[in-house]
């Protein structure tokens, strides 16, 4: 597990020591990040980036490692916390993260808006769709923000009415889906504070 671009390109991720963490894959991390890159959408660089069932943290140390603006942490494991912050001192600590112990689809309006949204969690436990409706009365994604969601390629996931699918692909025995929220003619370009 290794970070695969940017400023700590090649550095090498602590990876966990149980099968209870599985992280997205270094093939998975790539083509997300140069979709995300170079694709319709906010980008990387300067980016409020919101990692949801953070895991090994290895999405948000990629974001940070291309410039995110920053990174917020949200796993409810203490080990997983631990593991993110191993992983994060590898890139000397940035100052721009937040690591939040809690349940992952309880996220606060607190936290602000987000430009990207990560949601991966562990497979086939209907996590997802209860992540995007707290995204979604949460008022969490900004207006030309993306929500990246990564799942087993068997399972069916309810994006919700609030959230459309703009991209798909499947890696290995996974997929990943870009979203972006549906607003009506009444809310567009309206921020949520």
């Amino acid at each position: 597990m290794r970070i695969i671009g940017g400023k700590y390109r090649g550095m090498i991720l602590i990876a966990p020591d149980n099968d209870k963490i599985r992280p997205t894959t270094d093939r998975m991390r790539e083509t997300l990040f140069n979709i995300i890159q170079h694709g319709n959408g906010p980008g990387i660089r300067g980016s409020r980036v919101l990692d949801l069932f953070s895991g090994s943290g290895a999405l948000g140390v990629e974001a940070l490692s291309r410039e995110a603006g920053h990174v917020t942490f949200v796993d409810k494991s203490q080990a997983s916390m631990k593991l993110i912050r191993k992983n994060t001192a590898l890139i000397n600590n940035p100052a721009n993260t937040i690591y939040l112990t809690q349940n992952a689809i309880n996220v606060s309006k607190d936290q602000g808006l987000f430009n990207l949204i990560f949601i991966d969690p562990p497979y086939h436990q209907d996590l997802i769709t209860p992540a995007l409706l707290n995204i979604h009365n949460q008022n969490l994604l900004s207006d030309e923000g993306l929500v990246i969601i990564e799942y087993a390629l068997d399972e069916e996931i309810d994006f919700t009415s609030f959230f459309e699918e703009i991209k798909t692909n499947k890696i290995g025995k996974a997929r990943f889906s870009i979203l972006k929220e549906r607003f009506s003619d009444d809310q567009k370009g309206v921020q949520y504070h």
